[in-house]
C-alpha cells in the first residue's frame, strides 16, 4: 500500500519537472534525494536511541551531522549546499527561536536555583497530601512551572528531580506519578502564553483571506475548553489511581522542603501577566529574569556568587546566567542543524512538490480531508523525530499552511491541530520519545544515588500519561467528527464578509 502510494507521488512529481528548473539545489540521480537528509536524520536518531540506548539531544545532533554529510555527497552544486543550510538559520522566525531558547534557559535555571520545587514540596507536606492527592498536586504544580518555563523539555528536566523522590516517599505510585509530571508539563505548556510551541505554530499559519498569522489569544481561547476538559479528567484519574502506599521517611521529606522557594512564584506570575498583555515572550521573560534575580537576592534564596561565579584557578565561569545558557546548548545546536535539513529539502523543491501533490487531491481540498492530512502528517513526523515538538512543527508547518489555506481551514484551527497532535501520544511513544526517555534517564540517575527509589519502564510512563492519551481522543473527535469546525468556519466567514 505504501509503495503504491509513493509511486503515485513520484509519478506526479515527474509530471511537474519544471519545478526542478527553479530548484536552487540540484541532486545527483534523482532530485527527490533533496529530502533524503531529513529522512535519514529521523532514521538515524531512532537507531541511536533504540539500538544504543542513548536518550539525549547529542544523539540527535550526531544523526543530523551524519545526514548533512550524506546530503553533501549527493548534492550536485556543493557550493550552494552549505549556503542553503545557513539560509535556514538566517530566517527571522528561526533565529528568533534560538534566542528564545537562550532566555528560557536562563529563566529555568533561575527557578531551579531559587528552589521553587522545594517550596511546593513544603506546601504538599503541610497540606498533608499523600498518594493520589500528591500525584494530582504534582500534576498541577508541573503545569504551573511549565507555564513559566516556556519549553516542555526544559520543564521536564527541572521538575522530575524535585517531585519524583518526594512523591515516592509520600506514597504515590511511581509510574503514575511520572505520568502526572509529564502530563502536567504538556498541559501547562499548552496553557502558557509564553510557550515556544504555540508562538512558533501561530507564526507559521496564515489566514486564507488576509494572509495574516494566527492570533495568540484567539487560538488559545478556541482550544481552552478542550484543554481544560482533558486536564480535569486527567486530574480525576491521577487522584483515584495514583496511590501505591503510605508516606514514609518524614525526616528525609523534611530536608526537601523550603517554604522560601515559593517567592519564585512571583517571577512566573509576572511573566504570564506581561505575555498575556503584550503577546511578547522576550519582554515577559526579560522582566521575569530581572524580577527573579532581585527576589532571590532579597530573600536569601541565592547569593550574587550564584549568579556569576568566576573560578580563577580553573578558568571556569559558572552561575545562573552561564549555566542557564549552557543547559540549552545541545537543544540549540540540534535545532540549528534541523533548520539546515529543512532548508535543504525546501530549496531542493521537494517540499513544494509534496504540497502541490497533496493539494491536488480532491479529498484534501475540503476542510475535513485537509485536517486529516495535517493531523496524520505532523503526527508521523513527530514520531520519527522522537517526539520533539518544535522540530516536528518546523518540518511540517509550511505543508500545513499550504494545505490549510487552500482548503479554507482557519489559521487558528490549524495551529490547534499542530500543537495538539505533537503533544499527544505521538510525543510519548515509549521506544523513542525524548520526553519519556529523558524522564527515565533522570529517574535512573536518581535511583543510582537513592536506594529507596524504584526504576520504571518507558511503557509504564506511556500508559500513565493520561493527559496525552485523552488529548489524542480529542484530536480524533475534532478531525473525524468535525467538533468545533462549524464555529471556526463561521468566525472565518463573518470576518471575510466584514472585510468586504
Amino acid at each position: 500500500m505504501l509503495s503504491l502510494w509513493w509511486s503515485k507521488v513520484g509519478g506526479y512529481m515527474k509530471k511537474n519537472e519544471k519545478n526542478d528548473g527553479n530548484a536552487l539545489l540540484k541532486f545527483h540521480v534523482h532530485q527527490e534525494f533533496a529530502v533524503l537528509p531529513i529522512v535519514l536524520y529521523a532514521i538515524l536518531s531512532g537507531i541511536i536511541m533504540i539500538c544504543f540506548h542513548n536518550y539525549s539531544m547529542k544523539a540527535m545532533i550526531l544523526a543530523a551531522v551524519l545526514a548533512i554529510l550524506v546530503g553533501f555527497l549527493l548534492c550536485a552544486n556543493k557550493a550552494d549546499y552549505w549556503n542553503a543550510i545557513v539560509r535556514g538559520l538566517a530566517q527571522y522566525g528561526n533565529a528568533r527561536l534560538i534566542l528564545i531558547f537562550m532566555v528560557i534557559g536562563i529563566f529555568s535555571k533561575l527557578l531551579a536555583v531559587g528552589q521553587i520545587g522545594a517550596g511546593f514540596v513544603w506546601v504538599g507536606m503541610h497540606l498533608h497530601l499523600s498518594g493520589g492527592s500528591f500525584t494530582v498536586f504534582c500534576f498541577l504544580v508541573s503545569s504551573l512551572i511549565s507555564m513559566g518555563a516556556g519549553a516542555p523539555i526544559a520543564a521536564l528536566l527541572a521538575v522530575v528531580p524535585i517531585f519524583y523522590p518526594a512523591g515516592v516517599l509520600m506514597g504515590a505510585d511511581p509510574a503514575i506519578l511520572t505520568g502526572a509530571i509529564l502530563s502536567g508539563i504538556f498541559f501547562g505548556d499548552a496553557l502558557s502564553p509564553s510557550s515556544q510551541v504555540i508562538h512558533t505554530t501561530i507564526a507559521s499559519q496564515h489566514d486564507p483571506v488576509t494572509n495574516k498569522s494566527a492570533e495568540l489569544l484567539q487560538t488559545m481561547k478556541e482550544r481552552l475548553p478542550y484543554l481544560l476538559g482533558a486536564g480535569i479528567l486527567s486530574a480525576v484519574l491521577f487522584y483515584f489511581l495514583g496511590a501505591s502506599g503510605t508516606a514514609q521517611n518524614p525526616e528525609l521529606l523534611q530536608s526537601m522542603c523550603n517554604p522560601k522557594g515559593l517567592w519564585m512564584l512571583l517571577p512566573i506570575i509576572l511573566l504570564l501577566i506581561i505575555c498575556f498583555k503584550t503577546s511578547d515572550l522576550f519582554i515577559g521573560v526579560t522582566y521575569a529574569i530581572l524580577a527573579g534575580i532581585v527576589i532571590g537576592l532579597a530573600t536569601g534564596l541565592f547569593q550574587f556568587s550564584d549568579l556569576i561565579n568566576i573560578q580563577y584557578d580553573t578558568q571556569e565561569v559558572h552561575g545562573i546566567l552561564i549555566d542557564g545558557l549552557s543547559g540549552v546548548v545541545d537543544i540549540i545546536i540540534s535545532t540549528i542543524l534541523l533548520y539546515g535539513l529543512i532548508s535543504i529539502a525546501m530549496e531542493g523543491g521537494i517540499i513544494d512538490k509534496f504540497c502541490n501533490y497533496l493539494t491536488s487531491r480532491k479529498a484534501v481540498q475540503h476542510a475535513s480531508g485537509a485536517e486529516a492530512v495535517i493531523s496524520i502528517g505532523v503526527g508521523i513526523v513527530n514520531i520519527l523525530l522522537a517526539g520533539c515538538v518544535l522540530p516536528s512543527i518546523l518540518v511540517f508547518k509550511n505543508i500545513a499552511d499550504t494545505i490549510g489555506k487552500k482548503a479554507n481551514v482557519p489559521a487558528s484551527r490549524r495551529s490547534i491541530l499542530l500543537t495538539a497532535m505533537t503533544t499527544n501520544i505521538t510525543a510519548i511513544i515509549p521506544i523513542n520519545s525524548a520526553f519519556v526517555m529523558g524522564a527515565v534517564t533522570v529517574i535512573n540517575q536518581l535511583a543510582a544515588s537513592h536506594s529507596y527509589l524504584p526504576v520504571i519502564t518507558p511503557f509504564q510512563i506511556f500508559l500513565s500519561s493520561y493527559y496525552c492519551l485523552l488529548l489524542t481522543l480529542i484530536c480524533v473527535l475534532w478531525v473525524v467528527f468535525g467538533v468545533g469546525r462549524e464555529g471556526s468556519r463561521g468566525f472565518h466567514i463573518s470576518y471575510h464578509h466584514a472585510k468586504e
